[in-house]
């Protein structure tokens, strides 16, 4: 194993942890903004309509390795009931995210990226979301993880989702780093590593509390010191 020259990370579960996700919040919010909204339409039925949405559309995102982006599957919910913005749902997506996501740093991420910057490494994220690059790039500045990345890529702007091999083999491009001395690190096996491997990328599983067991990756790292140190002993 080599040391790489561009890491490639994942963001939740590796970057921020997901802590919370109040989507009454959100469209309590989004109801608010709205300047044409019929009377008889509540919260609790623009929570049904959320329900369905995601049960029909969104849920199937990882079946088919596509994206839906925020503000289409948003229309498919204010739309059906004449719900009408002066802003567009993608001037709407930031304070949506605000309203209705709560995430904290993995410990020892923003060490660790000070560090990989320190010795060259190019640094970047990719992640299947479905929120705009800009609203990971704040909620990673939040907690002082954006200063390092040369970008930030996420599936709703690409069309398709990780695994797909067509989002990594675009991120080395952008990265202008060959597959083969890129680590890709993330947290899950199915999107992250498979990804990764069939990409021809050093697959780096971040794994906090499951390392032991049977996996597809090439490494395994149980935390952000643990990738440092093993980083450190690719140069030896």
């Amino acid at each position: 194993m080599t040391q790489p020259k561009g890491l490639l990370l994942d963001y939740g579960g590796t970057l921020v942890e997901e802590v919370g996700f109040d989507p009454r919040a959100g469209h309590e919010f989004l109801l608010g903004r709205a300047t044409v909204r019929p009377k008889d339409v509540t919260l609790e039925k623009v929570l049904d309509r959320v329900n369905k949405v995601t049960t029909d559309v969104a849920a199937r995102r990882d079946q088919f390795q596509l994206e839906t982006p925020w503000p289409t599957l948003t229309n498919l919910i204010y739309d059906y009931f004449g719900i009408r913005f002066a802003d567009s749902m993608a001037e709407l997506e930031m304070d949506f995210w605000k309203a209705s996501v709560t995430t904290r740093p993995m410990p020892g991420a923003r060490e660790a990226l000070e560090e990989f910057h320190r010795c060259g490494v190019r640094i970047a994220v990719v992640s299947n979301c479905s929120f705009a690059q800009e609203v990971i790039r704040y909620e990673l500045a939040k907690h002082g993880l954006a200063e390092r990345l040369e970008f930030i890529m996420v599936s709703a702007e690409y069309a398709v989702r990780k695994p797909q091999p067509l989002l990594f083999e675009t991120a080395a491009v952008r990265l202008g780093v060959k597959p083969g001395d890129i680590w890709f690190v993330g947290d899950r096996l199915d999107t992250d590593v498979a990804g990764a491997k069939a990409a021809g990328m050093t697959a780096v599983w971040f794994c906090p509390s499951t390392a032991g067991r049977l996996n597809s990756a090439d490494v395994i790292v149980t935390g952000w010191a643990d990738l440092v140190l093993k980083f450190q002993r690719g140069s030896q």
